[in-house]
């Protein structure tokens, strides 16, 4: 395979009732507009990067995996600090929760990490999934991307900066040991972002629900409506990305 293409759904917000309002908006009525351009986009491989499910339950997790069996690929996912790792790992079996989930995409290996923690808003890595990691990186030459829910820096918007990774120095210190990691992309922050650190890219998923215009001290809702971030990875070590709108 010559490129892998890649989905990154994050921030769905959807409840066990079809009805259920999320910020004002009804998130299983935004992800059905930005189902179709997805499967237009036909992607190899869907990531969904956390907060599939505003209330944690089985039946929003059940409507999540019947909507996206139409696109037909594997689907991965991480939770996010609205999830219950457990029933969402009942109903997604590729998800990550205590180790780095390893998934092979071509030339590439992505790395799926759960930062989220029960009553916790911010997020965690404890030293057993960095050390995950670092077995990983160390048995993989070749290109890598990893996968969180929580930003490993600053976006720039003081309203979910205050909630993002503790700690993120020890992340760091793991993979800058690493030369191949090419991207570092996340979810939670409800906004597209884009950086860099060193030959790392920084990116981040807008949310398939409702998204805040960057830069603000208070969500403030960005009236561009529901989106999700793609990739296309490329066997020579290559990588596309942007953001995908309905």
């Amino acid at each position: 395979m010559d490129s892998t293409r890649i989905i990154q759904l994050s921030d769905c917000h959807v409840s066990a009732t079809a009805d259920a309002v999320y910020r004002g908006i009804n998130p299983r009525s935004e992800l059905e507009k930005l189902l179709a351009v997805m499967s237009d986009w036909q992607p190899d491989l869907l990531l969904l990067t956390g907060d599939l499910a505003e209330d944690g339950s089985r039946e929003a997790y059940e409507y999540l995996e019947d909507r996206l069996a139409g696109l037909d690929v594997p689907v991965h996912t991480l939770p996010g600090n609205h999830d219950n790792h457990q029933l969402q790992s009942a109903v997604f079996a590729s998800t990550a929760v205590d180790e780095a989930l390893q998934i092979s995409a071509g030339a590439w290996m992505l790395l799926l990490l759960n930062s989220s923690r029960p009553k916790m808003i911010a997020g965690k890595l404890d030293p057993a999934q960095l050390d995950s990691v670092e077995a990983a990186l160390a048995a993989h030459p070749g290109p890598a991307m990893v996968f969180l829910h929580h930003q490993p820096v600053p976006v720039g918007s003081s309203w979910i900066d205050r909630y993002a990774l503790q700690s993120a120095g020890r992340f760091w210190s793991v993979l800058d040991r690493h030369e191949q990691v090419k991207v570092v992309a996340w979810g939670h922050v409800h906004q597209g972002f884009e950086a860099g650190r060193g030959c790392v890219k920084l990116l981040s998923a807008p949310s398939s629900a409702i998204n805040s215009l960057p830069g603000k001290e208070k969500f403030t809702p960005d009236q561009a409506g529901p989106a999700c971030r793609w990739f296309v990875a490329h066997a020579d070590g290559e990588l596309e990305s942007g953001v995908l709108r309905a």
